[in-house]
């Protein structure tokens, strides 16, 4: 790529200044050197070896300077010979025909040998310039592929065009029938002025190039390259259409892509919305049933109820109401969870106190579960916030109890293994499916099993998403022994191991 640009500078330097004083030396070297070449030759009688000295002369400043140069050569090398070097010297005057033929031969064919010349050495720097401009285009697209937002297609075309003698770089993109500067996003632009504005720098001396952007929809905009003066002919190191022709393609690119995830953030979000709607309609009508039928019983039929009577009701009432309070905990922790948590209300927690809270509610949840505990001696305090740790073995024990086979007995052991505090939950049901597993940890998710036995989807969704942000992980192990058991293993961070500078 670095030896292309250095052929385009060298082939547009010399199209577009005057004649170098070296050239113009090399090119009077040579054919200074071919007349002398020439004089001897005919001075020892040997017109046709002159003849072909003068005519490689021609050849090679044609080669060397091109067209223009290799005719001037030619003209002068046929003046010299006729005028000089050619009987009579010092004159143009021919008496026979014999004479006549030798010289237009010799003028014709040191035009036309100055011209092939000359056109081949053209050719030549046109082929190599056109396939330099292909290979710096080349180089601009891969760069622009890299973009995927409409901003970052102007920063990389500016540290890419910059090399060529772009100072500066405008791009001006149509919208919904309003231009905006990529560089102001926000506040649409009026055409005209954007058209019409130019910076000062420099003392106002600048060559300005506008080009329009056609993109999918028709009109995407135009892009303003901007020189100095001093360096404007470095701009014509590219082509500039071409050029605007990659932008559009990346910026139409972008904008698709934009287009994209917006539909596709869309359709997440409908997804999102027929879920809760769908959850809180079948979550909801459960308990707000029974709350009805007991409250309405105990309305209708106060006088004729015994206390014993009473008292369930009321339980029912009490137990469903704490349902609904966990199902509508559980939906604003997935709002936190999706709206990200900061680590800044974290500090340091003894998960073993948290585990005896959490037991506490379990037994009163669920006072019939057999649960077991295996507690190892060391350390166990860790980063995070006491709420959502609580949360998190909650809903890890309470779905081991409703989904772990009846009355069966749940372990709960504690450790601490290689700088992460390991809580494990183990029950003896029927084990999950690897079907599931890969699929227990999403957002609403039930099985077929889990749907039979009831539940929001939420539990171990918000107890992986709370566990995540305290830098740990949530994993299941199924089947445990024999074919069946499901074991939840949580790792979180000792505190004695978190780095320097972490929240405590």
């Amino acid at each position: 790529m670095l030896c292309y640009r250095k052929l385009m500078q060298q082939t547009i330097h010399s199209k577009q200044k005057p004649v170098s004083l070296a050239s113009l030396v090399g090119d009077l070297t040579i054919f200074l050197l071919a007349t002398a070449g020439t004089y001897f030759a005919q001075s020892l009688d040997r017109p046709i070896t002159s003849v072909l000295i003068y005519l490689t002369g021609v050849i090679l400043i044609g080669a060397r300077s091109g067209v223009k140069k290799g005719i001037v050569a030619a003209i002068g090398a046929s003046s010299i010979y006729n005028f000089f070097l050619s009987a009579p010297a010092f004159g143009f005057g021919v008496s026979t025909a014999d004479e006549i033929v030798p010289l237009l031969a010799f003028n014709i064919s040191a035009i036309v040998t100055a011209a092939v010349a000359g056109r081949t050495r053209d050719s030549a720097m046109s082929a190599t310039l056109a396939e330099a401009k292909n290979a710096t285009l080349l180089n601009i697209s891969d760069r622009l592929q890299q973009a995927v937002e409409v901003a970052e297609v102007l920063e990389i075309a500016r540290q890419t065009l910059t090399p060529y003698g772009v100072t500066h770089l405008e791009i001006h993109v149509r919208r919904e029938g309003q231009l905006y500067d990529i560089e102001m996003a926000g506040q649409p632009v009026n055409a005209l002025n954007a058209l019409l504005k130019s910076r000062s720098d420099n003392g106002g001396r600048l060559s300005v190039k506008t080009c329009e952007m056609v993109g999918t929809h028709g009109d995407l905009g135009f892009v303003k390259f901007i020189f100095t003066e001093a360096m404007s002919a470095g701009g014509k190191l590219l082509d500039l259409q071409a050029v605007t022709n990659l932008l559009a393609l990346a910026i139409d690119r972008c904008m698709l892509l934009d287009a994209l995830s917006e539909a596709r953030a869309l359709q997440k979000s409908e997804q999102l919305k027929s879920a809760i709607l769908s959850s809180v309609s079948h979550d909801l009508r459960t308990p707000l049933t029974a709350i009805s039928a007991a409250a309405s019983s105990l309305r209708s039929y106060e006088k004729s109820l015994s206390p014993a009577q009473k008292e369930q009701m009321l339980a029912t009432i009490s137990e469903q109401c704490t349902k609904l309070n966990r199902y509508t905990a559980n939906l604003l922790d997935m709002g936190r969870i999706q709206a990200g948590i900061s680590a800044s209300g974290f500090e340091e927690i003894d998960v073993v106190e948290i585990l005896g809270v959490v037991l506490s509610h379990v037994r009163q949840s669920f006072p019939k579960q057999p649960i077991r505990k295996e507690i190892a001696s060391g350390e166990t305090l860790v980063c995070a916030n006491g709420v959502m740790l609580e949360q998190v073995i909650f809903n890890i024990i309470e779905n081991s109890i409703i989904h772990g086979g009846g009355q069966s007995e749940v372990l709960i052991s504690l450790r601490a293994e290689d700088g992460f505090c390991v809580l494990e939950v183990t029950d003896s049901g029927p084990g999950i499916t690897r079907a599931d597993q890969a699929d227990i940890f999403r957002r609403f998710f039930r099985s077929e099993s889990q749907v039979a036995r009831g539940g929001s989807g939420l539990g171990l969704y918000i107890a992986k998403g709370f566990v995540d942000a305290f830098g740990g992980s949530l994993e299941v192990v199924s089947p445990v022994k024999d074919g069946a058991g499901t074991a939840m293993i949580v790792r979180i961070p000792l505190a004695a191991s978190m780095p320097t500078g972490a929240p405590k």
